[in-house]
């Protein structure tokens, strides 16, 4: 089965998809979109990466289009896919341990299941005092992350190795904590709107507001914020973090960021709301 066949058949097996396709193909076109928006990848990088013309991803994307696409091109994109992913989520910081190096060869080469039990392994025998191990949790929590973005397991680890960083003054520990962040927010904006995805979006947020109580540095508010506005979280939680940023920041900088920036769309209503009681 190629690769699209097997998306749409996973699809096909939903019970309640976040979105209806009339067929395969306006699927595919749908799912190649989305891959290049969710990495911000322009049609004419995909051509280059796929060695195909820009008018091949054009048909690709186009649900109308008849020509199928190609096994040996979709085997390419599962290719891309991956790699994208791991570019998005993974940094090998220096000094790279030789396990960290090894779990990234093995998610490099398609091998999730040799990398979960690898990373299973090192979480069990290495000592909860390791000055490493906010690092390995990290790493074991992409490990499974990397098939099945939002999983169980991997949340587990995520927020296990963000309490790991606590107390933690390893001279890798804020670019750590960054990197865990920042894949937890990947793993967000792939998952199909819905229940799952406003869960995880409510762990990440807190998981922000934590650091921000830790270290009091406004970006980590701002990063909450963003995470209810694309999860989305409720109305209360985005109105609460932009009085936070106000009371942090004044006024006038927070307004023209939030009005300016379109990952903040959904706390424009804020400003709306006052302008209205004003």
């Amino acid at each position: 089965m190629s690769y699209l066949q097997n998306k749409w058949s996973e699809y096909a097996r939903q019970a309640t998809p976040a979105r209806r396709y009339a067929s395969q193909r306006e699927f595919e076109a749908d799912w190649i979109y989305c891959l290049r928006r969710r990495y911000r990848v322009s049609q004419e990088a995909l051509a280059v990466m796929a060695s195909v013309s820009v008018t091949t991803v054009q048909n690709w994307e186009n649900p109308r289009s008849a020509k199928a696409i190609a096994e040996h091109n979709q085997a390419r994109l599962r290719d891309i896919e991956r790699e994208l992913w791991i570019k998005a989520h993974v940094t090998l910081l220096d000094p790279c341990p030789p396990y960290i190096k090894a779990l990234y060869d093995l998610m490099g080469a398609s091998k999730d299941e040799s990398a979960q039990a690898l990373a299973e392994y090192l979480v069990t025998t290495m000592p909860d005092g390791d000055p490493g191990r906010a690092r390995l949790l990290h790493w074991a929590s992409l490990a499974y992350s990397i098939s099945e973005p939002g999983a169980l397991r991997a949340r587990t680890l995520s927020e296990a190795a963000l309490e790991a960083l606590t107390g933690n003054d390893h001279p890798l520990s804020a670019a750590i904590e960054n990197e865990i962040l920042g894949s937890q927010f990947e793993d967000l904006l792939a998952l199909p709107p819905g229940e799952t995805r406003r869960q995880t979006g409510l762990v990440l947020m807190r998981a922000c507001e934590r650091l921000f109580q830790r270290d009091r540095q406004p970006a980590y508010l701002w990063n909450a914020l963003e995470v209810a506005c694309r999860a989305p979280l409720d109305t209360q939680e985005i109105f609460r973090l932009t009085q936070a940023l106000v009371q942090r920041q004044s006024l006038a900088p927070v307004r023209h960021r939030i009005r300016s920036e379109a990952s903040f769309e959904a706390a424009r209503l804020v400003f709306d709301d006052t302008a209205a009681r004003n």
